[in-house]
């Protein structure tokens, strides 16, 4: 199991992503399941910071093909700056 914490991006967004490109299938329960792969959205407690509070969501992802979606979002998800 691999596990991914993204920030201020909505789930919607990401799940859109797995459908489109990865040919996943969206449940409508939080889970995306695509070829040897599943994804499991779940909403985190709120970072702080600045007077902000920032959204955070942890994209689960199981089964043979794991490391092929989860490299998939790593690079949907990678902002440039710092």
């Amino acid at each position: 199991m691999r596990r991914l914490e993204v920030r201020l991006l909505p789930a919607s967004q990401l799940i859109g992503y797995l459908v489109r490109d990865l040919g996943g299938a969206d449940h409508g329960d939080g889970t995306v399941t695509g070829e040897g792969w599943t994804a499991r959205f779940i909403e985190g407690e709120p970072a702080t910071g600045h007077h902000a509070r920032i959204p955070v969501l942890f994209i689960e992802f199981e089964g043979p093909s794991e490391e092929t979606a989860t490299s998939f979002m790593m690079r949907m998800t990678m902002r440039g700056g710092g």
